[in-house]
């Protein structure tokens, strides 16, 4: 395999420009293909209790750590699999996958798995009680346009197929639902000390917020003829952070005890005075003793004086 995929790679270097596409094209429907044979690996894993044999408690435990993948996208592969791979009957005899449609097409690379993922969402939503004709014909019906739809419109579709089979929507329940959350935002440190950020926000706050943002991060105003170099994310970035100091100087931002919220830094005298080194955040980022200089002039200073062995001896006198 290692032998045909260099071939592969040389093949793509050596090819016409016309003929480029139609490579692109071919890679993608290979990597789908194998895609499909990865799932029905997993299948197989599941069936026979690899997992606990290995010592570990499920084969999405398992997919995490012989794979480094996260444990959403293993336990989505560990559903994925239970859902388009064959199945055996006690007798041992190979049962057709639950959703066979979708498993046909992925296994022909004439959709991939972000495809796969809505179709096993949307059928996932449709209700226990609907006929299982109309859930087969769904099924098909959103494999038929996973050929021709990209995830986001297939979405729409999925959808429209869910009103049409239940127009009512869910049943009411009686006691109040809480109120939904706004979306997701996860913050993680980065190898290299920046702040990672990832999340999403539901429809009905994603306008509010793109309107800021986009008013924000637009293009500055050319200065002396040199035009705003800064990329369309570094601008987001820019204009991201501008929401946050606007926000930490409007009067109603939370406090606590009264103070707005603190941020200690931790740097050496000498540093702080000549503005050479660095300095140490809260969580342990760093960051240049200039940069530290230039908060400490738009900030409550509370010094702090250590002994030897990082003590505190005095707190709040200067």
């Amino acid at each position: 395999m290692v032998a045909c995929l260099d071939q592969w790679r040389e093949a793509i270097v050596e090819s016409a420009d016309a003929g480029l596409p139609d490579q692109v094209r071919d890679i993608e429907s290979v990597s789908r293909m194998l895609h499909s044979v990865m799932l029905h690996a997993v299948a197989e894993l599941e069936s026979r209790n690899i997992a606990a044999t290995a010592g570990f408690r499920n084969t999405k435990q398992l997919l995490t750590g012989m794979l480094n993948l996260s444990p959403t996208e293993a336990g989505t592969r560990v559903t994925h699999a239970g859902l388009l791979a064959p199945r055996r009957a006690l007798g041992g005899e190979v049962l057709a996958p639950l959703l066979p449609k979708t498993a046909a097409a992925l296994v022909a690379g004439e959709i991939g798995p972000a495809q796969v993922r809505v179709i096993t969402e949307t059928m996932g939503a449709i209700p226990a009680g609907v006929d299982p004709r109309e859930r087969e014909t769904a099924e098909a019906e959103l494999a038929r346009h996973a050929r021709s739809f990209h995830p986001t419109a297939l979405h729409k579709i999925g959808q429209r197929i869910l009103a049409h089979l239940d127009p009512d929507g869910p049943a009411p329940r009686d006691e109040p639902e809480p109120a939904p959350a706004a979306g997701e935002l996860r913050l993680w440190e980065r190898r290299d000390g920046r702040l990672g950020l990832e999340g999403h926000l539901e429809p009905e706050h994603s306008a509010a917020f793109r309107t800021l943002i986009e008013q924000l991060a637009a293009p500055r105003p050319a200065a002396a003829g040199i035009p705003d170099a800064r990329t369309a994310e570094q601008r987001n970035a820019d204009a991201l952070l501008e929401v946050c100091g606007l926000a930490r100087a409007a009067q109603d931002c939370p406090t606590t005890a009264g103070e707005p919220p603190h941020l200690t830094v931790t740097i050496d005298w000498d540093a702080l005075r000549t503005g050479l080194g660095f300095a140490t955040l809260d969580y342990g980022t760093q960051i240049s003793a200039a940069q530290a200089r230039q908060w400490a002039c738009d900030a409550k200073i509370i010094p702090v004086v250590l002994g030897g062995k990082s003590e505190p001896l005095d707190v709040g006198r200067a």
